[in-house]
């Protein structure tokens, strides 16, 4: 139920998609977000791609200035990759639900219900967090 409901708030509240981005380039985007500088190797594993196919959504990715590869200082030979702040804002419109239409729902609510709707979604994202985060 939990699901459903979350896929229902998420099809009513999302932001309006600028941009032509597949299913797997906002993944890769958000990876990126949350593992903090990975490799294409890294990138590659979670994804179970090989690293040429990865290889590919990163060039890509990079010469939409969404990304940007850095040396890692500790050894030269290891390049990280991450968000650019364009890079950054694209991953929240694609992911995130849209401030505005978020607001015009609360709003319609009272003030417990908005304080227990966050306190859940806190709890769960804690959860998850405990779960699953490496």
């Amino acid at each position: 139920m939990i699901s459903a409901d979350f896929a229902k708030i998420y099809y009513q509240l999302h932001p309006r998609f600028e941009e032509n981005l597949s299913h797997q380039s906002v993944r890769i985007l958000q990876y990126i977000q949350f593992a903090v500088n990975p490799t294409i190797k890294q990138i590659a594993e979670a994804f179970r791609l090989s690293h040429n196919t990865t290889s590919e959504h990163v060039k890509k990715l990079e010469k939409l200035d969404y990304i940007e590869k850095k040396r890692n200082p500790k050894d030269q030979r290891q390049v990280t990759i991450g968000l650019t702040d364009i890079g950054d804002t694209i991953v929240r419109r694609h992911t995130e639900l849209d401030p505005e239409r978020l607001n015009q729902v609360l709003a319609t609510m009272s003030k417990t219900d908005q304080q227990a709707i966050e306190q859940a979604f806190r709890l769960l994202r804690e959860a998850a967090d405990d779960c699953f985060s490496r």
